[in-house]
């Protein structure tokens, strides 16, 4: 049979050639995230056939030193194992639709993030069955991790950032099928999500809770999850941008608790949920250039919100575009309403007319609604 490793260099040359384009460049044309590899030391490999490889990614990892690259060939696939990544390295896989990680009954999460500097890509994580793992953990007060191109399916929660973690990088992946949330930031600042399918999950695509700050949400797809991004907590200063939030249960977007603030929501499709998005107690948001149609009940729905900015929206085909309670000081400008009455009769004089948002009590006006949608 011949052997899958044709020489050191010739794999150095197609891996190194693959990663120094960028992960993120590559599979993205849109994202605005320069992919910087690791310092490249030793090359260490897992099944392929050759006569010092190992048949075990953990056994791999343990013999690595800091800035070795563990590669994985798919000939032994699936790996049925739980691996630890404690070391700045950088572990890839040959291919990640047959590169197969599946998680043991029993033991913990599918793969273990306890290191900074550490990054995974190419491969499909799946936990094992009723097993209660997640596809990938990175561990309390551990940064400038990238989990990048992988297929991340059947866990608890996709990828669980653990409290105090820190600018991960999570880009390019397919995260699907899982039983809670795709992604999960529990006091976690200052990651990049950027460039993902975050599909079918059994909750929400995306939870922030606790005091996530100053996430960045970016060109993501975001469908037929429970529910799109949900911020609980004192997440605070998050960029969402970019986004696909499309027929969800529940609301594409749930902003929950009193100390979110100041998150920035700009540049997404949500289409096709029970609400576009709901904002309770969380105020000072800033809600830009997003499409919001075709949700069964509200586009926007505000609750004990104080202080957004909701600006330069398209409004179009929800049950109801935008309503709120107990709400004050948002500032509602230069949206584009299908429903409004410079629109529906397109006549001079209803053109001076402003958009009149609805409370149940007060009122909220856009003084400067849109004649055209734009385009986003």
């Amino acid at each position: 049979m011949r052997n899958k490793i044709i020489g050191k260099e010739l794999v150095f040359g197609i891996v190194l050639l693959f990663v120094g384009a960028g992960v993120v460049s590559a599979l993205n044309e849109n994202s605005t995230i320069n992919y910087k590899p690791m310092d490249l030391g030793n090359w260490l490999y897992v099944g392929g056939g050759g006569l010092d490889n190992y048949t075990r990614i953990q056994d791999a990892i343990d013999n690595a030193s800091d800035e070795d690259t563990v590669y994985v060939f798919d000939d032994l696939s699936p790996y049925q194992e739980n691996i630890r990544i404690n070391k700045k390295i950088l572990v890839i896989g040959e291919n990640r639709e047959t590169t197969i990680i599946s998680g043991v009954t029993g033991q913990d999460h599918v793969v273990r993030i306890n290191s900074q500097n550490a990054e995974i890509n190419g491969f499909t994580i799946k936990g094992a069955a009723g097993g209660q793992q997640d596809g990938v953990t990175v561990y309390q007060l551990k940064g400038d991790n990238i989990i990048s191109n992988n297929i991340i399916k059947e866990s608890s929660y996709g990828i669980n950032l653990q409290p105090t973690s820190t600018r991960t990088t999570i880009s390019d992946n397919i995260i699907s099928n899982n039983e809670y949330q795709g992604v999960f930031c529990k006091g976690s600042d200052r990651n990049i999500i950027t460039g993902n399918t975050i599909s079918a999950n059994g909750n929400f695509g995306i939870t922030m809770e606790l005091n996530s700050i100053q996430n960045w949400i970016i060109d993501n797809t975001i469908e037929n999850n429970f529910g799109g991004i949900q911020l609980t907590g004192s997440s605070k200063q998050n960029n969402i941008s970019g986004n696909q939030i499309l027929n969800n249960d529940m609301e594409g977007i749930l902003i929950k608790g009193l100390l979110c603030t100041a998150n920035e929501i700009t540049k997404n499709n949500i289409s096709g949920n029970k609400a576009g998005m709901k904002i309770s107690n969380g105020g000072k948001n800033i809600i830009t250039s997003n499409n919001i149609k075709d949700n069964a009940m509200k586009g926007i729905s505000l609750s004990v919100s104080n202080e957004n900015i909701i600006e330069m929206n398209n409004f179009i085909s929800n049950r109801k575009n935008a309503g709120f309670v107990a709400s004050f000081s948002t500032t509602w400008d230069s949206n584009y309403w299908d429903n409004w009455i410079g629109v529906k009769l397109n006549l001079p004089l209803f053109k001076k007319f402003p958009k009149v948002i609805r409370g149940i009590v007060m009122r909220n006006f856009d003084t400067n609604p849109q004649e055209e949608p734009y385009e986003i």
